[in-house]
């Protein structure tokens, strides 16, 4: 599948924060789920970055079946 620039990704948080959803401490080193175009952060929680991931990327497969383009 094709991966465009702002596409949301997995990356480590290079600061301390919060996550967006839960409001949950995220900590310098830890796996977030990084949106650039609205710089949203999602910890690696079940409930925010994981399920975020896993959404964005069944909406992608379908996208990339539906218009006919190769898996």
């Amino acid at each position: 599948m094709k991966r465009y620039s702002r596409d949301p990704y997995w990356t480590t948080a290079k600061f301390a924060g919060k996550c967006s959803r839960c409001d949950g401490p995220i900590r310098k080193g830890e796996s977030i789920f990084y949106y650039p175009n609205t710089r949203t952060v999602l910890c690696d929680s079940d409930d925010c970055g994981t399920h975020a991931s896993r959404e964005f990327n069944g909406a992608k497969f379908d996208e990339s079946v539906y218009s006919g383009m190769e898996y």
